[in-house]
């Protein structure tokens, strides 16, 4: 046996004579060449292994700059072309109903239509932007979403209208759910809900945008006759301006990176690092080499969640998206998820549901010329008690007219969301997300309850709009809350199914209150409420 080598052992010369630097550092620098030689590759690939860097501690490097800017405006136009397109239809139900002679049942088909588009298929898009990356889903769906309703703009059939819109929801079901989590991972921890937030500060400017500009198209008085039944009307135009904002935010997305953070999730680390790096250079005009981050982390899968499936049949791919949605139905993600999706559910319900309805009530509110002081429930009824003696409307076949109060309440609707996405960004900071989501339910009951009693017409629009307002501020909360409990390559199909069943909501809520509200008025209110009041009380278990 040859004698032991004690060459690998020996420490390198650390302290030098200021005398013979130059030839202690010649030496040094041999000695460790043929040190390395010597001892095999393993001690040298250890002075030349590239450190990994994570994620998050990469994007604290790279800073809050230009990027994470660009990316809250342009996702937060996706989001206000969902709304618009949406809610939107709460005005078009109104200004069309001579058009396609609607009735109360008509309007309700029309209005949730997009909504049932949205439900049907939010859920696959989920899963593609899962496994086909978020920007390439977002640009597709949002630029298809467009054109859809381009063309629902030239349709005189009532029937083939309603259908084009359920297509017009097939599309921007991607941008309603998938933008949360495309947005939501270009930035750090700290600021993620915050973020969020302010991004949905959109939604209020869309909720004063469609009423304000409704008001400005619907104030024309012209008409284009392209045949003997069908005329181009300004409420058709005003289609074309709803869906303004998705064609904006589409030209960005075609020079936006994809999600760093999902390339990582799926082990496409070259990708991954020059998206990161396009970051970079927007937010400090260098490079990642220039601060020393050569490599970041893979994130880790856990072994039982990694699914793949060679095969392209439809019976392969349905097995394989139940096999990749399956971890969210266990532990230790199903019980939390659960109860999102159920308050989701919930706030949609309420916000969105009656919010579809809010422009009609206020349409029927403004026409009461009663001079004694009455509540919501009594104004509905005694248009309904006027509309059936046959004096509402007798003087003309059709009136499609909205009375400039219906608009007034309208952007004062919106206008109170862009307030409260505005202060909930500081109650966020001071109290926490789960408290402010709590607080701001109990607030909404609270109104929700009150308008069973209040006289004073003043008071009546403030509360009805506090209590929409308020659910609707907690959509976003809760949205950011099931990113943080879902790893990174569950949160697109976790978001998409919790935003499915809020649609869901929508579509429940809205027919609800054309079924119930001209009998029920108190009954539907009271129904609201209690479902305001159960969220409150879920969302107390969760751990956000």
């Amino acid at each position: 046996m040859p004698p032991h080598n004690n060459f690998c052992d020996t420490q390198l010369p650390v302290e030098l004579n200021f005398s013979g630097v130059n030839t202690a550092i010649e030496v040094d620098v041999n000695s460790s060449t043929q040190r390395n030689q010597a001892c095999g590759t393993k001690n040298g690939s250890q002075d030349t292994k590239v450190i990994q860097h994570d994620y998050e501690t990469v994007l604290n490097i790279i800073g809050f700059g230009t990027t994470q800017w660009i990316m809250l405006v342009i996702c937060g136009l996706l989001l206000m072309m969902v709304i618009n397109e949406t809610m939107g239809m709460s005005i078009i139900t109104i200004a069309s109903q001579c058009d396609f002679a609607t009735t109360s049942v008509d309007k309700a088909i029309m209005g949730a239509a997009s909504f049932i588009g949205i439900a049907l298929c939010s859920y696959v898009w989920g899963y593609l932007s899962d496994t086909l990356g978020r920007r390439y889903v977002l640009l597709f769906s949002t630029l298809s979403g467009c054109i859809c309703s381009a063309i629902s703009m030239f349709i005189p059939n009532f029937w083939l209208y309603v259908f084009m819109r359920v297509v017009v929801g097939l599309f921007i079901a991607g941008p309603s759910s998938t933008t949360y989590a495309f947005l939501g991972e270009f930035y750090t921890t700290r600021h993620c809900a915050i973020v969020m937030n302010y991004a949905s500060l959109f939604v209020g400017i869309a909720m004063v945008y469609v009423p304000a500009i409704a008001w400005l198209v619907l104030s024309m008085d012209w008409s284009i006759s392209i045949t003997e039944s069908y005329a181009f009307r300004p409420w058709r135009l005003l289609t074309f301006f709803n869906l303004l904002p998705g064609l904006i935010a589409a030209a960005a997305l075609f020079v936006l990176p994809e999600s760093p953070k999902l390339l990582l999730s799926l082990h496409k680390k070259e990708e991954a690092l020059a998206s990161v790096n396009w970051i970079c250079k927007r937010n400090t005009g260098k490079d990642l080499d220039q601060f020393g981050v050569k490599e970041i982390k893979v994130e880790r899968l856990v072994e039982s969640e990694i699914t793949v499936s060679s095969s392209k049949s439809c019976f392969s791919t349905i097995k394989q998206i139940w096999q990749e949605t399956r971890p969210l139905l266990q532990r230790p993600y199903v019980l939390n998820f659960s109860i999102c999706c159920i308050i989701m559910c919930g706030l949609f319900f309420s916000s969105s549901g009656m919010g579809l309805w809010f422009t009609e009530i206020q349409n029927r509110v403004s026409l009461n010329t009663n001079e004694n002081q009455l509540s919501i429930c009594e104004i509905i009824d005694a248009t309904l008690t006027l509309n059936d003696k046959g004096n509402f409307n007798s003087t003309k076949l059709c009136d499609d007219t909205i009375s400039d109060k219906s608009y007034i309440d309208s952007i004062s609707l919106g206008m109170c969301f862009v307030l409260g996405y505005l202060l909930i960004g500081g109650v966020i900071k001071i109290f926490g997300r789960k408290a402010t989501i709590i607080g701001s339910m109990l607030v909404s009951t609270t109104c929700c309850v009150a308008l069973f009693w209040l006289l004073n017409p003043i008071a009546i629009v403030v509360c009805f709009i506090i209590f929409l307002t308020m659910p609707g501020l907690c959509v976003s909360l809760l949205g950011s809350a099931v990113v943080d409990l879902v790893p990174t390559h569950l949160r697109g199909k976790a978001v998409c199914i919790c935003f499915l069943l809020g649609r869901t909501g929508s579509i429940f809520g809205s027919n609800i209150i054309g079924v119930l509200m001209e009998s029920y008025c108190h009954l539907t209110f009271g129904f609201f409420a209690g479902c305001v009041l159960l969220c409150m009380l879920l969302t107390l278990s969760l751990p956000i």
